[in-house]
């Protein structure tokens, strides 16, 4: 059977998400990827390959972020990113790997892939801006931006480079709580005014996750961090742990139906508020 509607050209998507690893070094409380919960998950060079791969033809991405978790304690991350370069050119794709800066300075690799593969590294300056302050972190982060600000400094961009800065913070990290409670006693808030749950939304990015493609990060790991915190067979999360992403062997119907109602309010946004639930980034406690 012939598709309806044929993608003769891939869709754009402006930004995708990428778990490398899902655990973390900080249990942020209010985390929208549920990395404050510890569940698992470390993945290699191959796997990472291979959930994107039979992507690639359909879909063109502006930029890839690397995320996790913290995605520098994986420790095929090089590879990973050289993989990715390899399959995303540069004047094609901003590659980025989103990071609380903790590991830079354990990891002198980072050098050669802002120098000789155009990956972008951005610090999300989690230490510096909690609730609570720890000399030691702040040390390490400050350190380790200027490190890697000192190499992206040192690199000659090509002329093909359009892109932002090689190096950038984020200061401003309010999120936004989508479950009610805390600890392993949370819920979805179940209500039916999706669309001022949408307005409030800091969670709006296209996830890859397994080769999957999930609208947004709650969706893609909450059944993992429910299953580490005991609660999964909780009826309350039924419906939206019976969500269905989207696999690699969908139609062109499919791929074009779900990228156009992926921005838009949905029936999934009823587990989050309905209005602002926002912990704000010096009241944040880093470790929950």
């Amino acid at each position: 059977m012939m598709n309806s509607v044929a993608i003769k050209k891939p869709i754009v998507v402006d930004n995708l998400d990428i778990h490398v690893v899902n655990s973390c070094n900080l249990r942020c409380q209010g985390c929208n990827h549920l990395a404050n919960y510890g569940y698992g998950g470390l993945f290699t060079e191959k796997e990472l390959v291979d959930w994107i791969k039979p992507w690639k033809p359909r879909l063109a991405f502006k930029r890839i972020s690397l995320l996790g978790g913290e995605p520098l304690l994986n420790p095929y991350l090089k590879n990973i990113c050289i993989a990715y370069r390899r399959l995303f050119p540069s004047e094609e794709t901003k590659l980025r790997i989103t990071t609380n800066g903790i590991l830079i300075k354990k990891c002198p690799w980072l050098k050669e892939l802002i120098q000789e593969y155009n990956i972008h590294i951005q610090v999300s300056l989690h230490v510096l801006n909690g609730k609570t302050k720890y000399p030691k972190l702040i040390k390490q982060v400050t350190q380790g931006l200027r490190l890697i600000e000192k190499w992206a400094g040192e690199t000659p961009k090509p002329v093909e480079y359009r892109w932002s800065s090689t190096v950038d913070s984020k200061e401003k990290l309010n999120f936004q709580v989508f479950y009610d409670g805390a600890g392993d006693n949370i819920k979805p808030f179940k209500h039916d005014n999706i669309v001022e749950s949408k307005k409030h939304c800091t969670c709006e990015t296209l996830q890859l996750y397994k080769q999957h493609l999930y609208k947004c990060s709650p969706l893609a790991y909450l059944e993992e961090a429910l299953m580490k915190i005991g609660i999964k067979d909780d009826p309350d999360w039924r419906p939206f742990l019976n969500y269905i992403p989207l696999t690699p062997d969908c139609s062109d119907d499919d791929l074009k139906r779900f990228m156009d109602n992926q921005p838009k309010p949905e029936w999934t946004c009823r587990m989050c508020p309905p209005y602002s639930n926002v912990i704000l980034s010096k009241k944040r406690k880093i470790f929950e």
